[in-house]
């Protein structure tokens, strides 16, 4: 008798740990939302389908240490997140909060690293810089259509 309980709960037990083949309904919060859609728009626009919920990829605001303004989070067991902090968020521009979200889903969706490389005067090659590297962001509404090429083009 004891030897059937101690094998049904270890069946139990391991039967509960085995991971679960079902995606989890991803989550964007609603200030980020427009930024993911304009990220997807981006991509359609330079033929990359972007589908967050069959990626698994999902945006929160949420505290993050002092230093850090944004980052993509991975967890094997949940989808993959975006999150920004919020003091940072609420304080930025708009071109500052698409520039730090598609470089967020840049890592977490099109599994880019950073790229540290220069343009001739300076400027930041990518998107996908570093915050140490030594070139000058210059993405703005001038420069957004070339940088967004290098990122989906890559």
């Amino acid at each position: 008798m004891r030897k059937t309980i101690f094998l049904s709960l270890l069946l139990y037990l391991l039967m509960g740990c085995e991971k679960s083949n079902d995606m989890s309904e991803v989550r964007i919060d609603d200030e980020l939302q427009s930024y993911f859609d304009s990220f997807a728009s981006a991509g359609a626009e330079r033929g990359v389908s972007v589908d967050y919920q069959s990626a698994q990829v999902e945006g929160l605001i949420s505290e993050l240490d002092d230093r850090v303004s944004g980052q993509c989070q991975h967890d094997a067991d949940a989808p993959d997140r975006v999150v920004i902090d919020p003091d940072y968020w609420g304080r930025i521009t708009h071109m500052q909060r698409e520039f730090i979200i598609f470089h967020e889903l840049g890592h977490c969706l099109l599994n880019r690293s950073h790229m540290d490389d220069t343009n001739e005067d300076g400027s930041c090659a990518s998107i996908m810089h570093s915050s140490s590297s030594g070139c000058r962001n210059l993405y703005s509404s001038t420069t957004r259509e070339i940088y967004l090429d290098e990122l989906f083009g890559e």
